[in-house]
Formats: structure tokens, sequence, C-alpha cells
């Protein structure tokens, strides 16, 4: 077993086990109620996160006092834990009612004839800026202890919980607390192989697939939700699920594995030239005095005249592997070269036509705005990238 970076003592340790299995509890709860209602999601959501508070509060930092403060507020998981005390204490002390808590995406079909709903909902935690201000506003002459929404606690909500999966924020506190201590692992659970039960006798917990063509007539579909499985480590049955769905704390949290990926991507595809024969620089995009990136227009492309904005450095990098950017002058093509450490020009007759361009304005595909929107969404950067085959 891993060594514990914060043992628990035994009478620590005994709370935290409770706790742990109510965190358990909850999160399945969270699960089945997804196929509800939104209200009923977000009942079960905040249950998992007062048991959380109660294992952050209550057992780790009444144990550890600043060493385990200082440890928590350092883990992005720790951040996810405090993130969620922003709901703890929002939901149970703010006199409003926040309908926007919990923001619904993908729906799926679930196949039952005896349920809630047809459909199973992929919850998202809502932006920080959405919530109401009687949830987020800190009154000055409040005390600590009276605060709803103390700063650490806002800060974290919108540095690692508002927009992620409700689920994987669940998970992400399940392995902090593990991480501290591995005593608080529980057994691996039995296999389930079955989401759906063939039957109105449940007790019996007999495992039957969700459909079976050889039933005539056919019988109601019913959620299958065994009791018990709150002594093991949590793991989803299947109701409905993608590949993006988290159904474990020892799964990576998909969001965050899909932005690594990404990111990923992105310093493969910067590594290698963009598409096409070259680019025509038009536009300088400054900031704060310095100029900080160029745009203009594809040449030679399967798109022709396809809109681009680069970094200075990237350009700098681009143009030191062979790929040409060039200033047009009358009917010659200027190309820029390398003068320095990331630094290039366009000379000509002694004058930089680089330097010259005009600062690019509002001028949409080729602004700041755009640049600032490829950054934040790799996507669409690497659709000005990806054409390109690996440079040898």
């Amino acid at each position: 077993m891993t060594r514990a970076q914060f043992p628990l003592t035994d009478a620590h340790l005994a709370k935290a086990l409770r706790y742990m299995r109510e965190v358990r509890r909850a999160i399945e709860a969270y699960w089945y109620a997804t196929v509800e209602d939104p209200e009923a999601a977000v009942l079960e959501a905040r249950r998992v996160a007062s048991a959380v508070n109660i294992l952050d509060e209550a057992v780790f930092l009444h144990a550890f006092g600043d060493n385990y403060r200082q440890h928590r507020a350092r883990d992005p998981l720790g951040k996810v834990v405090m993130g969620l005390e922003l709901i703890r204490n929002c939901e149970e002390h703010s006199p409003v009612l926040f309908d926007g808590l919990l923001v619904p995406g993908a729906h799926f079909g679930v196949p039952m004839s005896m349920a809630p709903t047809r459909t199973r909902v992929v919850y998202r935690w809502a932006q920080y800026a959405d919530m109401p201000d009687e949830y987020v506003n800190i009154d000055p002459a409040a005390t600590e202890r009276q605060k709803r929404a103390r700063g650490e606690a806002q800060d974290a909500y919108s540095k690692e919980v508002e927009g992620r999966p409700v689920v994987d924020t669940l998970f992400d506190a399940v392995c902090f607390f593990q991480s501290l201590d591995p005593r608080l692992i529980a057994e691996d659970p039995p296999l389930m192989r079955w989401a759906f039960a063939e039957s109105t006798d449940l007790e019996s917990l007999v495992e039957v697939p969700d459909t079976d063509p050889r039933l005539e007539p056919p019988r109601a579909h019913l959620m299958y939700r065994p009791v018990g499985l709150d002594r093991y480590e949590v793991y989803l049955l299947n109701i409905v699920c993608r590949s993006s769905d988290r159904r474990s704390a020892q799964w990576p949290a998909w969001d965050k594995a899909v932005t690594d990926r990404k990111a990923g991507l992105v310093r493969q595809a910067k590594d290698r030239n963009p598409p096409g024969g070259g680019r025509e620089v038009r536009y300088q995009l400054v900031e704060d005095g310095k100029v900080i990136a160029y745009s203009g227009i594809g040449e030679g492309t399967s798109f022709p005249g396809e809109q681009w904005v680069e970094r200075t450095r990237q350009v700098a990098n681009d143009v030191n592997r062979g790929y040409l950017y060039f200033v047009n002058a009358g009917d010659k093509k200027v190309p820029l070269q390398l003068v320095g450490n990331q630094t290039v020009a366009a000379l000509l007759d002694g004058r930089d036509l680089l330097a010259e361009l005009q600062e690019v304005g509002k001028r949409p595909g080729m602004d700041m705005s755009r640049l600032k929107l490829l950054e934040d969404n790799p996507d669409l950067y690497l659709a000005t990238r990806s054409r390109a085959a690996p440079q040898a």
C-alpha cells in the first residue's frame, strides 16, 4: 500500500471511513438522479459536497492543521475540494434558490419502460460568473465562521470546478482524500454486468440484460440499482454511457485528459509547418505597445485566402524550419528571415517592411479576439495547422 502523506489516528480514521462511505453512497445516488430531474441531481450533488466538507474540515484539517491547509492549496485536487465547499456552504446557508447550479449538457436515451424519465443528462457546474450575488458576495463585517463564500473557496471553484462535469469533480475529491491516506481506498466491487433488470422482483438481484429478444411478451425494464455497493470503491453502472463518462475514481478525469491530449496535439502541430506554400503577413497585433502576433492570408493552400493568426515566437519558429512568411511589396514578395533570437524581419533596401505593417484593429478572423479564441479552443487552432504533413 502507498505510504500515507497524512496518516490518520484511529479516531480520525474512524470518522473518515464513515464519511468516505457517505461520499460513495451520495455519488451513486447522484448518478441515478441524472435520469430524474435537475433538482434531484442538485440534491444529491450537494449531499456529496457536504460529506466532502466533513472529511476536509472535521477530519484532515482538524488532524493536521496548517500543514494540511498548505498541501490542499498546492494540489489541484485539493482545490476541487475547496471549490465544492463553496457549493456546500451556499446551498446550506444562502437564502436564495439557484436553479442554474447544474447546467444540463448531453442527453442520452435510456431504454426503460418504468422510470422517472427516459434520458440521462450529463450535468456541468455553473460558471462562477453566473452565480447569484447572495452566493458569492462576502460581507466584510462577517467573521470567518459566518462567511458563506470564503475567498479561497471562490478562487478554487473558478479555477478547478466551474464548467466541469459534476461527476468528474466528485471523483476528484475522492482521489484527493485517498492520496492523503490510502486506507480510505475501499475494496474493488463485485462484477456488475448489467444496469437494467427485466422484472419487478428485484429482491433476488438477478442480473439480466436490458433487452432479450427471447422474452415473449416483453416485460417491464427497470433500472437495476443493487444495495450494499457503498462498501466498495465506486464503479458506476453503465446507464447508457459514452467514453467521456468517468465511472470510477481510479479513472482519469475525462475533461482533464482531453485537455492534456489536446495540449499535446497543439505542441506537435507547432513543431511542424503550417499547410500550404506560404503565408502573407498583413497585420501586426499589438498589446501594451509590444507586437505579440501577426496575421494575414494563406497562399497556395487547399483553402485559398484562408485567414491565420500566430504569436510572433511561432512565426519565428516556422521561419526557422524553412516555412515561407512574406510581406507584399508591390509585385515583390519579401520573405521573413530570422534576425535574432525568435525575431524576424522582412528586409528590403535597408527597411523592415514587417515593422511598417499597420496594426490589425478590428478585422474578424485576424485580430486579437481571433488570437484569444484560438488559444482558448485548441480544436480551432489545430484546424489552422493540421493539414500539413510532419516535417522531416
